[in-house]
């Protein structure tokens, strides 16, 4: 069922032309790796020219998990992805409850 809506929501942002060129993340063919390999490239390019660069690394790797829902929700709305779909999405993410187990061990239920 994920790999459906992802499908379909990938082919609306394409559709929609909301992808920039510079998107590597979650796209077939592209990942970190390709990301920094074109970014060393460019950074090479610049200093070969003479500029100098300045380079801030971030970490994100809990970034859809401060993702506001509700300006996703509405950016989902905005591309065009189908209301009916919207309203499930929505749903799924309001209230999300999850256990986290260990071998044998669980841990407590904790809202997300």
């Amino acid at each position: 069922m994920e790999a459906i809506i992802r499908d379909y929501v990938f082919e609306q942002l394409k559709n929609s032309e909301s992808l920039s060129a510079s998107q590597h993340g979650f796209i077939k063919g592209r990942s970190c790796s390709t990301n920094l390999l074109l970014a060393f490239e460019l950074w090479t390019k610049w200093i070969d020219q003479g500029y100098g660069i300045d380079i801030v690394y971030l970490d994100y790797r809990k970034a859809f998990d401060s993702v506001d829902h509700g300006k996703l929700i509405e950016k989902l709305l905005g591309i065009g992805v189908n209301c009916k779909l919207v309203k499930w999405i929505a749903a799924f993410l309001q209230h999300r409850r999850m256990k986290v187990k260990v071998k044998l061990d669980f841990s407590d239920w904790e809202l997300c």
